[in-house]
């Protein structure tokens, strides 16, 4: 895979993450109480700058609530 194309996914991750957390009316500082993660970071990973872990991953769909699938469904 190339560098674009990671680079792609990751963005496009990121914007599902963002709509997600949107749908639920939570602000970056709500979301990093309930997933244990820097609102700073989860921003970063909306716009697509850094890449997540697995462990990542499943912090934030704990903090939506959601099935890890739903959140890698986009």
């Amino acid at each position: 895979m190339s560098e674009e194309t990671r680079k792609q996914q990751l963005i496009l991750l990121g914007k599902h993450l963002e709509a997600l957390r949107k749908r639920q009316d939570l602000s970056f500082r709500k979301m990093a109480q309930r997933c244990e993660i820097d609102a700073s970071d989860i921003r970063r990973y909306e716009n697509g700058e850094i890449n997540m872990s697995f462990f990542t991953l499943l912090e934030l769909a704990k903090g939506l609530d959601i099935p890890l699938k739903e959140l890698m469904t986009f």
